[in-house]
């Protein structure tokens, strides 16, 4: 768990990918990763197995990186975090006026982390960072691609970007 009073980040494996993708390769910006990877491997960001899973797979510059850090991730299969992954699929199958009956499936896959990371931030208190934002539309169109802020926030877990969670750690060029 964590210290009393002390925030722990959940990153969504979109916070990993589109930096190393885009505006952050590690030729360009070095500090950028050797920031993320002390504060992962001090406790201020946590990664959840399966984001690890996503990431580390390939061989790519990002796969060799976060396979290098050693890191202890956060396991899923706890049963805190499946009650509250329960909980969290419950909530989209009866959340009728929100979500069609696809949104259930798309975050039941085995193979997505969405559920899993809010799951896992209710379970201890975390919270979680990612570029999706809010669906501007939700409960005016059904939709099939529930949104992680949305759900979060049905569960009263908070979602910070990247750039957010950069200033609240002190991250400097």
């Amino acid at each position: 768990m964590m210290d009393s009073g002390r925030k722990v980040y959940l990153m969504d494996s979109d916070t990993f990918i589109a930096p190393y993708r885009t505006y952050y390769p590690f030729d360009f910006a070095p500090l950028f990763w050797e920031f993320l990877g002390n504060n992962i491997l001090n406790g201020n960001i946590a990664v959840l197995k399966k984001v690890y899973d996503e990431v580390s797979k390939g061989s790519d510059d990002l796969s060799v990186w976060i396979k290098s850090l050693e890191l202890t991730t956060v396991d899923h299969r706890t049963p805190n975090v499946i009650s509250k992954y329960q909980d969290v699929l419950a909530h989209i199958q009866t959340s009728t006026t929100l979500y069609n009956p696809k949104a259930l499936a798309e975050w039941s896959d085995n193979n997505r982390a969405d559920a899993w990371l809010v799951a896992t931030a209710m379970a201890h208190d975390y919270k979680i960072v990612t570029f999706e934002r809010p669906n501007g539309s939700l409960g005016t169109n059904l939709t099939s691609h529930p949104k992680i802020p949305d759900v979060a926030a049905n569960f009263g877990v908070r979602c910070i970007s990247l750039y957010e969670m950069m200033r609240d750690l002190g991250f400097r060029f």
